[in-house]
This record gives C-alpha cells, structure tokens and sequence, in this order.
C-alpha cells in the first residue's frame, strides 16, 4: 500500500498517535491533512517529527481528498464524524500495525484502524470503520459490524457476534457464540457469558445489564 497524501477527518490526539504509530510501523510516511471543525476537540497544533502535518479548519475541496481516515475512537465520535463527511468524494483506507496477525480469510471492510500485537482469525468479518487496539484477540468466524470499538486486551472468541456502534472495554473476555447488540458498552474486565441486547451498558463478572445506553 503507497499513500503520499492522507487527510485525517476529526482530532483526537490519542488516536492519532495510534495512526502515527501504525503507518511508522508499516514505513508509510505520507504527507498529512488534519480536518477538525466539529469541536471534538479544540483545534491545535499536533507535532510529529516523522510526518509532514498540517492543520486545517475545513475541507475546502473535497476533489483533491484521494485517501482519508477518521481520526477518531469512540463508536459515536465516528459516527458523528462520517455523517458529517460523507459526502466527501475520498477513499477510506485501512491502517493495520505490522505487528498485527490477521487470517489471509478475514474480510476487512474500510477506514479500519488495528494496533499492535492484535489477533483476528480466520473466516471473521470486520465492518467498516472498526478500531482494535493493542493486545485484542478476536476468534474464529465473528463478525465485528460497522464504528465498533475494541480496548487493549480484549479477548473475543469464535462465532462471536458484535453490533454496529458498540465498545468493548479494556481486558474484556466474551466466550463462544455470544451476541452483543448495537450501541451498546461493555466495561473493563467484564466476562460475557450471556447475549447482551441493543442500547445498554452492561459490565461484572459475570455481565450483567446496568442500565440503558443514553449516549445513542
């Protein structure tokens, strides 16, 4: 994969250490665009010894965007974000650490951002605009839908199931054949071993439902 130019859609500083790190990873050193006017975060300078970067308020012409990537982490903050671009005439690409290890039967869908030391395996089915970060593992024959996100160390087994919009918490275990819904949060160290339904948050060992998700 050759990119010369990239254009990152929304600011977030961890996440864009995270792309950072991942296209170093891979020796891609492309030219970059940073687009924030969505308030997100307050618009600043972000440094980067490695990258050419510069900082603008809005996409002026959408024309000139060949390849783009939400720099974004939380499932609403990406949803926001590509609402609010999609009409931008670009292609969203893929960053994946070298260091990832992911099955040549794994289908990737776009704009997925995976970190180092992450696992996926063989025959799962990764949506669209889909995080992974560090030390996640994800099983056989899963299928992780559109603007999920999953924190370090999440461990998620075979004919597993997860819902568009959701976030898995640091250090989660989800076991064999479980579905998590849509919009839904499942917390740091909680142990799935039940189905959890759209639009809750859910955490403990065992998950249990906490209450509902009022963020989507």
């Amino acid at each position: 994969m050759e990119i010369e130019k990239l254009t990152i859609l929304g600011l977030s500083e961890s996440t864009l250490t995270m792309i950072f790190d991942n296209l170093e990873s891979c020796m891609l050193f492309p030219e970059i665009k940073i687009v924030n006017n969505l308030v997100l975060n307050k618009l600043k300078s972000f440094e980067n010894p490695l990258f050419e970067i510069s900082l603008i308020p809005t996409v002026e012409n959408s024309d000139c965007i060949s390849k783009s990537f939400l720099g974004v982490y939380k499932p609403q903050s990406k949803l926001t974000v590509f609402k609010h671009f999609e009409s931008i005439n670009s292609d969203f690409i893929n960053i994946i650490n070298k260091t990832a290890s992911i099955s040549s039967t794994v289908k990737l869908g776009v704009g997925i951002n995976v970190n180092s030391l992450v696992s996926v395996a063989a025959f799962t089915q990764i949506g669209n605009f889909v995080s992974i970060n560090r030390n996640a593992s994800i099983g056989h024959h899963s299928k992780i839908n559109d603007f999920v996100t999953i924190n370090p160390g999440a461990n998620i087994a075979g004919f597993v199931k997860i819902g568009r919009n959701t976030l898995i918490g640091m250090g989660v275990n989800i076991i064999d054949g479980i579905s998590v819904g849509e919009n839904s949060i499942i917390g740091a160290g909680s142990l799935v071993t039940k189905n959890i339904p759209d639009g809750v948050v859910a955490y403990g060992n065992p998950c249990k439902i906490i209450r509902k998700n009022e963020i989507f």
